[in-house]
């Protein structure tokens, strides 16, 4: 009996082809995916987009300046103007992950670099800095040599004029050195940071994971919801349907309208806990978080009845959907924030809604953004539900047992 249940068992899977390849193709395909993803969170292979902004106008702040944005582990843009207050609008509308101010007044600090940074990508301050550091290191230890003399003067005294003669002598030799690519191992504290939101500490954090959360489970409630056409087509349930004048397309509508419905419930719980628990804005900006809702609703109902209605079995419609769910979930930022990424899966990663639904919950609730930024993620959501739809309803008008 034993050996009689695992020959049904693999016949069953050699004979449905969709299933076996999903069986054994899917998962290295998957590996590959998740590899790349998870790979480029290490800090070596980070290259995080940084506004540079050079305030001061010197020749050192012109080196610094040349030095970051010919570095190859950074994507560093000079912002125009070259303001502080331009640096903050690009960190804060996301078209950059931190900025670096070199200004012209030190502060009461002391400090002549200011790293700006968004709360809800924290992690980006400390690997910009690190950076930056290692761009002074090489291309300008003397710079570092002169700060590191200047902080320790207080405890030593005042130089005298032969060890004046003698830093200067230093600076020069170090200067030469890292023209030469040599070594050097000067190092000095010479910044200062400011976060560009002033919100509750964690805030942004917050409102990204709860996206991230809702476009996961919106997905794993309707793909489960939409399995429902498979069953009813391999019962038969179906062709009786068909055999009446409305055919399908009411039933696979109110399946939409109920996966629509059910992701809208979802998202007001796991919000309202939010908004509850960790003081999430959500009142103020109800509005517009109800149309947002309601476009990754619609993507999510839309999406998987047009999947499982593409499927001939139920094996491959849950292998199908398990595989996208993990997909989309990895490279749209559901389990790594996309700023971590290589920027070519950051540029994938503009394909899946969870890119879109992560990105517009935090335009609403962390960057107090309007209708007119959006209306894009809107309408990207919003198409992707209405072709899912359409291909659903096209496939089961044709659909047999």
């Amino acid at each position: 009996m034993t050996l009689a249940m695992f020959r049904v068992m693999a016949l069953e899977l050699w004979r449905d082809r969709g299933a076996l390849v999903m069986a054994f193709f899917l998962p290295p395909l998957v590996f590959l995916i998740f590899s790349a993803v998870f790979s480029g969170t290490t800090g070596e292979n980070i290259k995080l987009r940084v506004a540079i902004a050079d305030v001061a106008h010197t020749e050192t702040s012109r080196r610094l300046m040349a030095a970051m944005q010919a570095d190859p582990n950074v994507r560093a843009e000079a912002v125009s103007p070259q303001t502080l207050d331009e640096v903050r609008r690009q960190v804060k509308s996301s078209q950059a992950d931190a900025g670096l101010v070199i200004r012209a007044d030190p502060g009461a600090e002391g400090s002549p670099l200011v790293i700006l940074a968004d709360p809800s990508r924290a992690v980006a301050a400390p690997l910009i800095q690190a950076r930056t550091q290692q761009v002074m290191a090489k291309a300008m230890p003397d710079i570092l040599l002169a700060r590191t003399v200047r902080d320790i003067g207080p405890a030593l005294g005042d130089l005298t004029a032969e060890q004046t003669t003698n830093l200067t002598e230093a600076e020069k030799e170090a200067r030469d050195d890292a023209a030469q690519g040599k070594p050097t191992d000067a190092e000095a504290s010479m910044f200062a940071r400011d976060d560009v939101v002033g919100a509750k500490k964690g805030g942004g954090t917050i409102v990204y994971y709860a996206g991230a959360v809702t476009v996961l489970f919106a997905l794993f409630s309707a793909m489960h919801g939409a399995l429902t056409l498979i069953d009813e087509r391999r019962s038969g349930i179906a062709d009786r349907i068909m055999a009446g004048r409305a055919g399908m397309g009411p039933v696979v509508t109110g399946k939409f309208l109920f996966l629509a419905l059910q992701a809208v419930v979802q998202a007001s719980a796991i919000f309202a806990t939010a908004s509850i628990v960790y003081g999430t804005p959500l009142l103020p900006h109800l509005a517009l978080w109800c149309v947002t809702t309601a476009a990754a609703a619609v993507c999510s109902g839309g999406l998987a009845l047009g999947l499982v209605s593409v499927c001939r079995t139920r094996d491959q419609a849950q292998m199908l959907s398990t595989f996208v769910i993990l997909v989309l979930a990895a490279i749209g930022g559901s389990m790594v924030p996309r700023f971590l990424m290589p920027p070519w899966l950051q540029a994938v990663g503009w394909v899946t809604p969870h890119a879109w639904v992560i990105d517009a919950y935090q335009g609403v609730l962390w960057r107090d953004e309007g209708i007119n930024t959006l209306y894009k993620a809107w309408l990207v959501l919003g198409l992707t539900g209405g072709i899912g739809l359409l291909v659903a309803q096209l496939t089961t008008r044709y659909a047999r047992r």
